[in-house]
């Protein structure tokens, strides 16, 4: 399912192999949600992809707060994992869901549609970033990925404000646009879920 496409002298290639989740939650509220578009490791299984079946795909909240804030001091796995779980870890590169299958094809500076769907609705954001990692062996680092933003459509905001009134399970669409300067051949960007309740 891996397809190469090279770069011309007019357009530049960006590989989106793999979308990660991270979900963030504050207080004790874990909300549960999943990247259908573009899909994530953990939900590519969903589209056909020769992923495995994760029916927990919408759980992936650093292993919930107790773990997340008692047991790991508020750190979390780049990916959404637990962050005391052996390394490579689940949704990680060389885990059981990081196999390095690119997911989409985009150009250096698209504008690119995007779907969140959350089954737990806690208000709150979404972030995006994206990291050059160019290497599915190799997990990228958090440091990377958020050097490169993903700003909403139009704007040069990060942010995507849940609205208030939307509803507990709930589907969210809106655009990002990729950086025009960055290209790659294996890109894994990551979507984080800031809880608000």
């Amino acid at each position: 399912m891996k397809k190469c496409l090279t770069s011309t002298q007019w357009t530049m290639q960006i590989f989106i192999p793999v979308c990660l989740l991270w979900v963030y939650q504050f207080d004790s509220v874990a909300g549960h949600g999943r990247l259908m578009e573009p899909p994530s490791r953990n939900s590519m299984w969903r589209f056909g992809y020769p992923n495995p079946v994760d029916y927990n795909d919408n759980e992936l909240f650093c292993g919930g707060y107790s773990v997340q804030w008692s047991v790991n001091d508020g750190k979390c796995g780049v990916c959404g994992d637990a962050y005391d779980q052996a390394q490579p870890r689940r949704h990680e590169a060389g885990g059981e869901y990081g196999r390095g299958i690119i997911s989409r094809h985009y150009f250096a500076g698209q504008t690119i549609d995007v779907e969140i769907e959350l089954t737990a609705n806690h208000k709150g954001r979404f972030e995006m970033y994206l990291c050059p990692n160019n290497n599915p062996k190799y997990e990228a680092t958090q440091s990377c990925i958020e050097r490169y933003p993903l700003y909403i459509s139009g704007t040069r905001q990060v942010r995507y404000l849940i609205p208030e009134n939307s509803k507990k399970k709930d589907i969210f669409r809106y655009k990002v646009r990729l950086p025009p300067y960055l290209t790659c051949s294996q890109c894994v960007l990551q979507w984080t879920y800031y809880t608000g309740e």
